[in-house]
């Protein structure tokens, strides 16, 4: 049985509870797509830069914020990364455009970002024991300031609508992992998305939580741990998004998706 659960957890649990089944209690890891490693590189960008600022002040040269996603992005790459059927043939093209992507975000991160943020915490781990819950949440914490604001650093190919960012259940267990990690609730909850458009772009989001929110969210991990143990891992919808060959490194072996689902698409010649 697994130790602890999360956010990210949930998600896909509400997503398709045989996925989490097949990655959490199967132990079958499918490596994520390249948006993610292209994800991974920036974030470590940012975790190298502002933990050096925590001691020096100021960040890194531009160069060297470069340097690390470029690296980490290489380095993430090595652990695999998942490809559509129609997508293998593109696969070399894609990981390179990937590696590109992860230093112009990271370029945008170091010029229009980080000259504004005076970290305290980054990329804090935090355990969360919360009533209601049976087993403990971990979460961690992309950078808490000197000022109180929590900010959440995002790489995505579009921008958020508000609506994203006031909906998504991280601030409301962020905002409690701070409490937990420095006796204070946050001032702020920030979402930082760089997108990647042509000409990369930053979009920061401010949201806000309440308790309320806190026992909404409860609940829902209640109903998840719930299930588990039960023994109930319901499946997606079989026209969710996530239920096709090209979002989940699981269908080919599904047993919920009919054989004639599983056919590969004939490539034109």
């Amino acid at each position: 049985m697994i130790s602890h659960l999360s956010v990210s957890q949930l998600s896909m649990f509400q997503r398709c509870g045989e996925q989490w089944r097949r990655r959490y209690i199967e132990g079958e890891v499918v490596p994520p797509g390249i948006a993610a490693r292209v994800g991974s590189g920036v974030h470590k960008a940012a975790e190298v830069n502002f933990k050096q600022k925590i001691e020096s002040g100021e960040d890194l040269p531009l160069d060297a914020v470069q340097d690390v996603a470029a690296e980490a992005y290489d380095k993430a790459l090595q652990d695999g990364v998942f490809f559509a059927p129609d997508e293998v043939p593109g696969a070399k093209v894609a990981m390179a455009q990937g590696k590109d992507d992860a230093v112009s975000l990271a370029t945008l991160f170091r010029r229009d970002l980080a000259p504004s943020i005076m970290p305290n915490l980054v990329e804090h781990r935090v355990t969360l024991e919360i009533p209601g819950v049976a087993m403990p949440i971990v979460t961690i914490l992309d950078c808490y300031t000197e000022d109180r604001k929590l900010r959440d650093l995002k790489t995505s190919g579009k921008r958020w609508s508000e609506d994203r960012a006031h909906t998504s259940p991280q601030p409301t267990i962020y905002r409690e992992s701070v409490k937990e990690a420095t006796g204070e609730y946050p001032e702020e909850l920030l979402f930082d998305v760089l997108v990647n458009n042509k000409t990369p772009v930053l979009q920061t989001i401010p949201t806000s939580r309440t308790e309320e929110d806190l026992q909404i969210l409860v609940r829902h991990f209640g109903i998840m741990t719930s299930s588990i143990q039960a023994g109930i891992f319901a499946p997606a919808q079989p026209d969710h998004w996530c239920c096709s060959m090209k979002f989940c490194g699981y269908f080919f072996s599904c047993p919920h998706i009919p054989a004639h689902r599983k056919i590969l698409p004939k490539r034109s010649i």
